[in-house]
């Protein structure tokens, strides 16, 4: 018998509570994976990458060092960026290096699947590494969301032969190999459970809330970013931005009523009368008669703490401005 809305709107609330309360399965199944192998792997990130990986990543505080007896022993990874040499983000990612250094995975959004080894295959100059992926269809990739998250992707991976988990914020991940039987996988969240969690911790996409029209310093990503390692690729615009203090647009979360719409990509924000803004994504929240959304303000409207409106035609919209999560 087909679901009928209201149970379907049901099961995806109780999904979104489990996001955000307990923990959940998400498909990964069109991010982007990379393997990256070589004696000078840690080398190549560094220079690479927005975040220092001069020493191996240690597990996260939800994921005790010693797993228990039976789970899948768990690795580390990294948030970090990917940027041009003008500081223009090309991925947001997470890596996780190897002890030795000698090789490292990174794992990506769908917007990064078609630039980010390009990317990265242009400044591998020297570096003795080789780049692998992201379609060589040898594994499958599961998120795994919530505060409870560790200790599920362990079950999860011990429950598959031969799957691997990485510990990592706001999300860790199961790499699951490609021939491993469906039937031992969990389900995952709907699409719309993951959207609204997404929004509410503040999880951007490439291609949605990012793009190469931003500098890193607007993604209100500072723990993505490492302002004590040596030098590294649109360094300079970051540490100029830095210093400043000062950029066009930073990266926003609000509520607003929800009233069956969202607002589309690009919607115009306004403050004091003068457009400050656009909105990227949005979303209903489920269970909840709120709208979730992400998008990006002018500083000196955040500093003005004056009303911001969304902007559709003659339809005005009052936004709540809110820190992650929403």
């Amino acid at each position: 018998m087909a679901e009928s809305k209201t149970e379907s709107r049901n099961h995806i609330a109780e999904e979104y509570r489990a996001l955000r309360e307990a923990a959940a399965v998400v498909d990964l199944a069109h991010w982007t994976v990379l393997g990256i192998a070589g004696p000078d792997t840690r080398e190549f990130l560094q220079g690479t990458a927005t975040q220092d990986f001069s020493t191996a990543a240690t597990p996260t505080a939800a994921t005790p060092a010693a797993a228990p007896p039976g789970a899948a022993t768990p690795g580390a990874a990294r948030e970090t960026l990917f940027l041009t040499d003008k500081g223009r983000p090309v991925a947001l990612a997470w890596v996780s290096v190897a002890s030795d250094g000698a090789s490292a995975i990174v794992i990506a959004d769908e917007g990064a699947r078609a630039g980010l080894r390009p990317h990265l295959e242009h400044f591998r100059i020297m570096e003795e590494v080789e780049i692998a992926g992201p379609d060589s269809g040898v594994m499958r990739l599961l998120g795994v969301a919530g505060p409870e998250r560790d200790p599920l992707a362990r079950a999860v991976a011990a429950s598959v032969p031969g799957a691997r988990t990485l510990a990592a914020s706001p999300l860790s991940f199961v790499l699951v190999s490609a021939n491993a039987p469906t039937v031992s996988l969990p389900p995952s969240v709907d699409a719309a459970s993951f959207q609204a969690w997404r929004l509410h911790v503040g999880l951007p996409l490439m291609g949605y809330d990012m793009d190469l029209d931003r500098i890193a310093t607007e993604l209100s990503l500072p723990e993505a970013i490492s302002l004590t390692k040596g030098c590294y690729v649109g360094q300079e615009v970051v540490a100029r931005t830095t210093a400043r203090g000062h950029v066009r647009r930073q990266r926003i979360g609000f509520r607003f009523p929800w009233d069956g719409v969202g607002f589309t990509k690009g919607t115009e924000l306004r403050s004091g009368g003068a457009s400050a803004g656009h909105v990227t994504s949005t979303a209903a929240e489920p269970g909840t008669g709120d709208g979730l959304g992400m998008g990006y303000l002018a500083p000196n409207a955040l500093a003005e703490d004056l009303s911001i409106l969304a902007v559709q035609g003659a339809k005005t919209t009052h936004l709540r401005l809110h820190s992650w999560p929403l």
